[in-house]
């Protein structure tokens, strides 16, 4: 029983392990998004909590200090929010850079199967049989003795075809 349950965890581990490679290899993008909505809402609400805490901060403590402590927590969520937009327009670029990459790939699996087809008409039509009319062809013959030239039609011979046997 023991046996199983190590098993279990170590495999789910591995599965864990893989999965968590590809997703920062960028594999799941639907699933970096929703992370990435997550982490927005996430950031909204400690962002709340931490002004309703500056708040009471401000109401329980002398003026002087809580102003300070005021500015110091907007300041941090304004690095946080410019933090967080960084983080969303560099997500977008590389949404955008995937799916040119992926369109670039199509249209050359495109350019190469057209030229894949290209290339196989231009080998059948190079490869076609010419027949030529025999008939029409003269054939010149020189004496080896005399040198005299001959030419002769060489047309296709006459044959006679009965229809007995």
């Amino acid at each position: 029983m023991n046996t199983n349950r190590v098993l279990y965890w170590v495999v789910l581990g591995v599965f864990v392990l893989g999965l968590h490679s590809e997703y920062r290899n960028g594999r799941f993008p639907a699933i970096h998004r929703v992370a990435g909505h997550a982490e927005s809402t996430i950031c909204r609400l400690v962002t709340r909590a931490e002004q309703t805490v500056a708040l009471a901060r401000v109401l329980t403590t002398p003026r002087s200090s809580a102003a300070d402590e005021l500015l110091a927590s907007a300041r941090e969520r304004e690095f946080a929010q410019a933090e967080l937009l960084r983080d969303q327009a560099r997500a977008r670029a590389q949404l955008l850079r995937d799916q040119v990459q992926a369109q670039s790939d199509v249209i050359r699996a495109q350019a190469e199967l057209r030229q894949a087809q290209i290339e196989q008409i231009r080998w059948r039509t190079q490869s076609q049989f010419e027949f030529r009319n025999a008939a029409q062809r003269r054939v010149t013959l020189t004496c080896p003795k005399t040198g005299a030239r001959i030419s002769v039609n060489a047309g296709p011979p006459d044959v006679a075809v009965s229809d007995t046997f």
